[in-house]
């Protein structure tokens, strides 16, 4: 973690420099969580979105205490493409409290991931005061060509993708980083972006004050899909990075299929695990889940291939990360597959000098869709009870 120096300043040329004196947020002048929350509200620029994610910047301000089914988002942005940014500021004190503010955060980002564009409309309009299209008006201000029925179907798609900006803002924020970052890859649940911003605050006794932000950590969106191969006669799932999931759900029909797709799968978004710690299951597009693993970038996938009538289980992840466990487990291989289902053998995830872990099934051996829930359940289980202590120990060796 990067420390900062003091800040000087010069109040005339030749002049004897002034040092300035770091104030913490909350502790004098009303500067309190509200404080923060319109200070960054009204002065975009501050946010250094660029440095966290390119792609929702620039920033319109939308509102302040933007209602949600989970709560009021502390101030809500967009750009000219639809995306969303949503702020929450937070005074960090205590674990208790990084823990809090980062569930709070993704109940919100999951909220409204299940509105349509009038429901964005509606709040907005409720929170501002101010009536009529307000988010398109918003991002026309920065884009004044920006069409509205573009912006209106580029809004609508982000919302159902859940493709936000999720940030918190506060003081203290560089304690236990390591932590906050693991909760956050572990929850992730949608197509966002996370951000920690510590926003330092320097005064120079009457000569005014110096508000910092400086980015502590934040997330690599990576969006994988997945692709059915043909090697030697057998059917194989393979996962492979894509450039985004607007492709991979255009390319397969309307929105109506994922809609469907996530009703199957939702039964096993709510499995409760042997493992007290082990969160559910989370619905991707297309057609699959993951569970998250306690180690950045490594995860278990279900997943249901109607066409090639195949269903399975298998340890998935970005490559470096999931090269870097394979690495580690396949050190007591023969120990792993003895504990896993009977079954269970390399997949077609790894290498052939880095064999992974999967079990397969054919569509055919399960006479409705109930039971093929199941059994998915029932080996995501397994595999979470075999693969998730000891992904667990790789995490916090390395």
């Amino acid at each position: 973690m990067p420390s900062y120096a003091d800040l000087l300043l010069q109040p005339e040329e030749g002049g004897d420099f002034i040092k300035a004196r770091r104030t913490p947020l909350g502790s004098t002048n009303g500067r309190s969580e509200a404080w923060l929350r319109d200070l960054l509200a009204e002065n975009t620029d501050v946010l250094p979105i660029g440095e966290i994610d390119p792609s929702f910047a620039p920033l319109a301000p939308l509102c302040t205490e933007l209602a949600t089914e989970a709560g009021p988002v502390d101030a809500a942005f967009i750009n000219p493409a639809g995306r969303l940014t949503l702020v929450e500021c937070k005074l960090w004190r205590n674990p208790e409290a990084r823990r809090k503010v980062i569930a709070q955060i993704l109940d919100y980002a999951r909220a409204i991931s299940r509105w349509e564009y009038a429901d964005l409309q509606r709040r907005v309009a409720a929170a501002s005061g101010v009536k009529g299209n307000v988010p398109y008006e918003a991002a026309r201000r920065l884009q004044p060509e920006l069409d509205e029925a573009v912006f209106v179907d580029a809004t609508a798609r982000a919302l159902r993708e859940g493709r936000f900006l999720l940030l918190i803002a506060g003081d203290g924020i560089r304690e236990g980083v390591g932590g906050i970052t693991e909760l956050i890859t572990r929850n992730a649940a949608l197509g966002f972006s996370f951000g920690l911003v510590e926003v330092a605050l320097y005064e120079f006794g009457d000569r005014g004050m110096v508000v910092q932000p400086r980015v502590v950590a934040r997330t690599e969106t990576i969006e994988r899909t997945f692709l059915l191969v043909q090697q030697g006669g057998e059917t194989a799932l393979n996962e492979q990075d894509a450039e985004g999931r607007e492709s991979v759900e255009e390319s397969s029909g309307a929105a109506w299929a994922i809609e469907e797709e996530q009703r199957w799968w939702a039964p096993l978004t709510q499995i409760a695990f042997d493992d007290p710690e082990q969160e559910p299951p989370v619905y991707r597009p297309r057609n699959h889940v993951r569970t998250p693993m306690p180690m950045h970038g490594v995860w278990v996938t279900a997943f249901r291939a109607k066409s090639h009538r195949i269903c399975g289980v298998f340890l998935g992840g970005r490559k470096a990360e999931r090269f870097r466990a394979l690495d580690a487990l396949n050190q007591e291989r023969e120990q792993i597959l003895s504990e896993l289902p009977e079954g269970a053998h390399e997949g077609m995830d790894g290498t052939p000098d880095r064999p992974g872990y999967a079990l397969y099934a054919p569509l055919e051996d399960f006479e409705s869709d109930e039971a093929c829930r199941r059994w998915l359940a029932s080996q995501l289980n397994d595999f979470v009870n075999v693969l998730r202590p000891r992904i667990k120990s790789i995490g916090i060796l390395g």
